[in-house]
């Protein structure tokens, strides 16, 4: 069944722009493997890293980007301790690509999932062996969706979730397409508000069921014995343009002493921007990227890299989590939690409702209004005062309460 015309039309008139796009970051930080495989090219006779998935795969799983992919590898490595599976993981960005390639995992292929171009999807499907797709989160491709329908592969939406933005399409433009895209597949949500939001877009009620938010998975990265940099430090973690400018000027402002301000930001590419506005604050830097260490007089460190996050969590005296000091919706706070952490986050955690009741009914996390309010949070829990040590205690038992829910989608799946 083909897309609605509203789609198709839609979707011929972006065609230039998303090629254009396409380009653009090929020339970036793709390579002409990102810029052939997002056109759903995949003949070896223009390039060897254009090679076809392994015949005996058997799984595929699609994961955007950074995000995507840390929620689902948990439940990918548990798949295929029980079934001995190969699975081909695409994502949409080559940052998606650099985490999965950081963690070298066997038996786990990477491919680019095409642009919603028919010829594209088509093309992809006819060189995929695996009768089974798992899609993380948010992503609905009305061609991609009616080809898999049409070549018979599978398809299971996990940890489904649905911003109010594109829950709001039930009655819009793009009401029939998401509604014919939604119609075969089986949707695993995270909650019972996403639950009702994919039925509400079109998603039959029978194919839609309450697992819970695979980020409440524990991570299973191997434990970091060694801090990545000497001497004490609190931590601005995935953070977002203007977020670094805010708190780096807040955190100038209190003059902290003994102490350093390491932000990672959530998109590395963006260090050499993050570097000139740091700088011209008059804020002594030294960028991870670079290959340097924190120098005498510095004030903040930018871990500008990719996969290194879990480590800096281990040994921070406090940490901010990005993406809600500004309406991004923020990040998954449990994974600081996981490491007994006191944990502060700003105003806009639209995309965590759930974990953050969770944490603010147990007193396991701070909000702040503002980067004054969140740097003094962190300098007041980087003295070790009582209150903070207890909040990261909180945390920690948050975040171990949470654990069940990966069972609970291997039970679904299997």
């Amino acid at each position: 069944m083909t897309p609605p015309w509203r789609y198709r039309l839609l979707i011929r008139a972006l065609s230039p722009l998303l090629a254009g796009y396409t380009l653009w970051r090929a020339l970036k930080d793709g390579g002409r493997r990102y810029w052939w495989q997002r056109l759903g090219i995949y003949s070896t006779s223009l390039t060897a890293e254009l090679s076809p998935p392994e015949q005996d795969v058997k799984l595929w799983v699609h994961a955007a980007s950074v995000g995507e992919v840390l929620t689902v590898l948990p439940l990918i490595r548990e798949w295929q301790q029980h079934t001995g599976d190969k699975v081909l993981l695409t994502t949409g960005t080559p940052t998606g690509a650099a985490v999965l390639a950081k963690q070298a995992l066997p038996d786990i292929q990477h491919q680019y999932l095409p642009i919603d171009f028919p010829g594209a999807c088509r093309r992809f499907l006819e060189q995929l062996p695996a009768g089974r797709g798992w899609i993380v989160e948010t992503e609905i491709w009305p061609w991609l969706y009616s080809h898999c329908e049409r070549t018979g592969v599978a398809l299971t939406i996990i940890n489904g979730r649905l911003s109010s933005r594109t829950s709001k399409q039930s009655d819009g433009l793009l009401a029939s397409s998401y509604r014919r895209a939604l119609s075969p597949v089986r949707v695993l949500a995270r909650s019972q508000q996403d639950v009702d939001n994919f039925i509400a877009l079109g998603t039959p009620a029978a194919q839609v069921e309450l697992i819970g938010n695979l980020k409440y998975t524990q991570s299973t990265d191997t434990p970091v014995d060694t801090p990545l940099i000497p001497g004490r430090y609190v931590l601005a973690a995935s953070t977002h343009a203007d977020e670094e400018v805010q708190l780096a000027g807040s955190w100038l402002k209190q003059a902290v002493k003994d102490e350093l301000l390491v932000i990672v930001p959530r998109h590395p590419e963006r260090g050499s921007a993050i570097l000139r506005d740091l700088r011209a604050l008059g804020a002594g830097v030294s960028q991870r990227s670079a290959g340097q260490q924190p120098a005498s007089g510095d004030q903040i460190y930018l871990a500008d890299t990719l996969g290194e996050l879990q480590a800096w969590y281990s040994f921070a005296s406090a940490c901010f989590v990005g993406g809600s000091l500004i309406t991004r919706g923020g990040h998954n706070m449990l994974e600081p939690a996981r490491y007994s952490c006191p944990i502060v986050v700003g105003p806009h955690t639209g995309n965590f409702d759930d974990i953050m009741q969770l944490m603010r009914n147990s007193n396991a996390i701070d909000i702040a209004q503002s980067s004054d309010e969140a740097i003094r949070f962190l300098c007041e829990a980087a003295q070790g005062q009582a209150r903070h040590r207890d909040m990261a205690a909180r945390a920690l038992q948050v975040s171990e309460d949470s654990q069940n829910v990966l069972q609970r989608y291997m039970t679904a799946l299997s």
